[in-house]
């Protein structure tokens, strides 16, 4: 009579002959696992490698986006070979005498201060008025421009909004003109970077109101400093004015006493994030030629 054999203990006996893998297996298994990691190890070491090389051609793209002619129109300085006279400020009466510059046809120039108007101890030494050339006539372009196509990213910029419109302004222009007589919305604006006036971490560059009883001021660059501060004058009444923080003062000449309101005192930012912020801003390229004498006399505009 032969013994009976449960379900159960069948079943276990199957499954124990079935959890012992034959060695042709168990050889597969550990070729295909071997060959995974193999593979694994390759894809992570060119993943790696692939992930340098893309970030050394961004840094080299950046590098080059950086350093590029982005070709600003018309903006270099008025250089002048002429030495100024020693002593290059002098009392004559009762006015101060501070150099201006050269002028081919007419010689040493001179700003005439009354005196009393400032102490020339704080005078610093003149390079000659205009010889970094302010802009009256700004070269401003929209999106799709020449400049506009070269400008970097990261460049860094000055942005101005109204409210009614967005003008950005090159920080490389503005270190290098220092000045901007501009317009916007139809009111005129001087845009101004003191390069001594963020030594105390406040923004460097003003907006002023560039207006005196409804017309219009345009001012240049003086060519000296006065408590190490860039003062300005007027081209009609060669007025000089310096930022006192309230506002654009005059402190010499038929305008003495006059101020330009500050509007704005402006920050940097990056070029894209500005236009990002700004879609419909507009960019400062350059400057435009001079006009003739005879159309730059000063024009009353609406308030």
């Amino acid at each position: 009579m032969q013994p009976r054999v449960s379900a159960s203990s069948s079943l276990d006996s199957q499954l124990r002959v079935g959890d012992a893998a034959p060695p042709r297996d168990l050889a597969r298994l550990s070729a295909t696992t071997a060959l995974i990691l193999a593979l694994a190890a390759a894809t992570a070491l060119l993943g790696r490698r692939l992930w340098g090389e893309w970030s050394l051609l961004m840094a080299e793209e950046r590098a080059v986006a950086s350093t590029a002619v982005i070709g600003y129109r018309n903006i270099y300085p008025s250089v002048s070979r002429a030495e100024r006279p020693e002593p290059w400020r002098r009392t004559e009466g009762a006015s101060l005498l501070v150099w201006s510059g050269w002028k081919t046809g007419e010689g040493h120039r001179w700003f005439k201060l009354a005196a009393g108007d400032c102490d020339p101890a704080t005078l610093g030494d003149p390079v000659g008025r205009d010889v970094v050339r302010a802009i009256d006539r700004p070269d401003v372009e929209a999106d799709g421009g020449e400049v506009w196509g070269h400008m970097p990213e990261d460049a860094a910029v000055v942005g101005l909004a109204t409210g009614r419109s967005a003008r950005a302004y090159p920080r490389l222009v503005l270190c290098r003109v220092l000045l901007v007589n501009d317009v916007i919305d139809g009111q005129p604006r001087l845009v101004c970077h003191d390069p001594n006036a963020g030594a105390d971490g406040k923004p460097d560059v003003a907006v002023f109101d560039a207006r005196i009883d409804g017309r219009r001021v345009v001012l240049g660059s003086s060519g000296f400093t006065m408590n190490h501060r860039h003062v300005l004058y007027d081209r009609d009444t060669e007025s000089l004015w310096v930022d006192r923080g309230e506002g654009l003062t005059a402190f010499s000449g038929p305008l003495k006493g006059k101020t330009l309101a500050t509007t704005a005192r402006l920050g940097t930012t990056a070029w894209d994030d500005w236009r990002s912020d700004h879609p419909d801003t507009t960019l400062l390229a350059g400057a435009l030629p001079a006009q003739p004498p005879a159309a730059t006399t000063a024009a009353v505009l609406r308030p």
